[in-house]
């Protein structure tokens, strides 16, 4: 009886070592799954991220062109008006010289007096609207930058993102 005693000891120990190593080997495996399952989750929300800021960037690109367009709309009123200040401004010098100059009869020599003034009038009124169209113009283009701005955010958050998703170069 004791060699059967001794016959199982023996045998008891002989498996207890191969029982260790297999809960190492499983304890290892489980590390590994674990740090995969870990990479995979990461992967999956900078994947999900990317797909926001793409979002965001498509809506942001509307919003600067729709600000290039007001931008630009305002720049070519501001334009318009300016030509037209331009156009009066010679209107009223040829008046005022055509009335100094020609010998016209008096009843001319006041049209051309009236006219003048009248168009000088018009003049500030214009003046007042050119003021106003360089003010919007330079909203515009502060709107612009800014919009410009958040749009180059989004793309600088985008390529960060872009830059986890690569694989590291060992």
């Amino acid at each position: 009886m004791k060699h059967v005693v001794c016959l199982a000891l023996l045998a008891w120990f002989s498996v207890l070592p191969g029982v260790a190593q297999s809960d190492s080997a499983n304890t290892e495996t489980l590390r590994d799954i674990l740090s995969e399952i870990r990479a995979l989750h990461n992967d999956v929300r900078l994947s999900q991220t990317t797909q926001i800021l793409l979002t965001e960037m498509e809506v942001q690109r509307g919003v600067v062109d729709k600000a290039t367009e007001k931008r630009d709309n305002a720049r070519n009123r501001l334009t318009q008006l300016q030509s037209t200040e331009k156009n009066f401004t010679a209107q009223i010098a040829q008046s005022e010289e055509n009335a100094r100059s020609l010998t016209l009869d008096p009843v001319r020599q006041k049209q051309l007096a009236d006219q003048a003034q009248m168009l000088k009038a018009n003049m500030a009124n214009f003046k007042s609207q050119e003021d106003e169209a360089q003010s919007a113009a330079l909203d515009a283009e502060t709107t612009l930058r800014k919009e410009q701005s958040t749009l180059q955010g989004i793309q600088d958050r985008l390529d960060d993102v872009v830059k986890k998703l690569q694989p590291a170069n060992n």
